[in-house]
């Protein structure tokens, strides 16, 4: 694993623009995302300690312009949750029934069986953190009008004018895991309640101001800022309105940047290590899966190397922030990580092809959540050489339909006809675990295509980029 130094931050994004230049033609790298689909795409790498960061925008936006985090909101509330466990004023085990209002307590309630009330009132805040509370409603798609917004009961209530179903007990506590937005609105009146003061004061006080996450803020976008971004539905088309009201605070209503996330993250790798912003044991417990692959509000991915998180608000967000930590056995780059975040509807495909990018350039493991909520296409690293791997599969293919596959040489480089039909350009791809332990390249992006050809011990393999098919190739009877 190469080790991280302080001035690798700028060279990453050097390093990620050379590439976005490289596939994007006549393009400027923000041309060029907007051409995939968001207009604006904000990033913050993290290495050894440092933060480094870039927008690539074509409509004004800059590195200190302010993005809804969307989903990303809920970790940020859970820091503040366990530093306030720290603190003494509660514990993961603590119930509704001690912290919540009379009054939410019996919202909560309201319309269930009289058999799940002793059920409901046993729910613990690790359960609500974890998203194993077994309380429904997945997320929240906020409002257009500034002038119809809900309160929390309203909400919990699924009442007018909330656009949500009533949050209610649909599984058993601690059962398994699903992923309840309605959970976290709990969390937030736990927290108004125990405070005794506004949830935007809470995470200001006990986050945002003391990690200097000074771009940050909770709530509805101040009057006086000039400096936020603008939902689109693509790279060129605005949405209806510049973003939604989400009342739902806890759940969807940070507003922020991907240096001021990348804070937070950096906040967590230090407290794991002792002497940071939480207790040790209690960064710990933040990262210790519960169901699935859910930690405390943090996504742990399945080889222990790496807790993220992504979301999505409507008209037109979409962001993601992933840290590295030594959560297994697996050697991971010390103090590292990455924010994205986008003002489209489109950018997931962006953000996924972004962090293959800077894992496979940084030479980190691929972040879990980059790979699996939108499987994409790399981008191709069209001046790197390829090795020499590839010609032991040159000659024909052929698919489970018939279709045949040629690989051929021309000048040296690899290149595939399809039916007779090309030749179209195999670039290696630019993704974590392309190359071989011998630096050949195994994995080719068919350039100006979604498709990927693989080359591993003898087979070869033709994937959608998007992972909906994937075929094994057999050698043609005449190669």
């Amino acid at each position: 694993m190469r080790r991280c130094e302080p001035w690798d931050t700028i060279m990453s994004l050097q390093r990620l623009e050379n590439l976005l230049l490289a596939n994007s033609g006549s393009l400027t790298p923000a041309q060029a995302l907007a051409e995939l689909g968001t207009p604006s795409t904000s990033i913050a790498v993290l290495e050894n300690g440092a933060i480094s960061s870039v927008c690539h925008s074509t409509v004004g936006d800059d590195d200190a312009t302010v993005f809804q985090a969307c989903s990303i909101s809920k970790p940020i509330t859970a820091l503040a949750i366990m530093r306030l466990i720290d603190d003494g004023h509660f514990t993961l085990e603590s119930t509704v029934s001690q912290l919540l209002p009379a009054d939410i307590l019996n919202i909560l309630m309201e319309g269930s069986p009289a058999s799940q009330k002793s059920i409901i009132e046993e729910i613990t805040v690790g359960q609500l953190m974890s998203h194993t509370s077994g309380l429904s409603v997945h997320g929240f798609g906020g409002y257009s009008s500034p002038d119809k917004i809900p309160s929390t009961a309203d909400i919990l209530l699924g009442r007018s004018p909330a656009n949500n179903l009533r949050v209610r007990l649909e599984l058993l506590p601690g059962f398994t895991y699903c992923y309840s937005g309605g959970g976290i609105t709990v969390l937030q009146i736990i927290l108004e309640s125990v405070m005794g003061m506004p949830f935007p004061k809470i995470l200001q006080e006990v986050v945002l101001g003391p990690l200097g996450m000074n771009r940050s803020f909770y709530g509805r976008l101040p009057k006086d800022e000039n400096n936020a971004a603008s939902a689109y539905l693509t790279g060129h088309v605005r949405a209806d309105t510049p973003h939604h009201v989400q009342p739902e605070l806890a759940a969807a209503g940070l507003w922020t940047t991907p240096t001021d996330l990348l804070k937070a993250v950096r906040a967590v790798q230090q407290s794991l290590k002792g002497g940071g912003f939480l207790k040790q044991e209690t960064a710990k417990d933040m990262l210790t899966r519960r169901k699935a692959n859910m930690g405390l509000s943090w996504f742990i991915s399945p080889n222990d190397t790496d807790f993220s998180h992504g979301g999505a608000n409507n008209p037109g967000f979409r962001c993601i922030v992933s840290g590295f930590a030594q959560l297994g056995d697996q050697s991971v780059p010390d103090n590292c990580g990455y924010a994205i975040m986008t003002n489209s509807a489109e950018g997931d495909a962006v953000i996924g092809q972004l962090g293959q990018a800077l894992c496979y350039l940084n030479e980190w493991p691929l972040a879990s959540l980059t790979r699996n909520v939108t499987p994409v296409t790399p981008f191709g690293d069209i001046k790197r050489l390829t090795g020499d791997l590839w010609r032991s599969y040159t000659g024909g293919w052929k698919d489970c339909d018939g279709n045949v596959y040629q690989i051929a040489e021309n000048d040296g480089e690899p290149f595939l006809y399809y039916n007779g039909l090309g030749p179209i350009r195999m670039v290696p791809a630019a993704t974590p675990g392309a190359r071989n332990a011998t630096g050949d390249v195994v994995s080719f992006v068919l350039e100006g295509l979604k498709l990927l050809l693989k080359c591993d011990q003898g087979i070869l393999t033709v994937q959608d980029g998007e992972q909906r098919e994937s075929r094994a190739l057999e050698r043609t009877a005449e190669s």
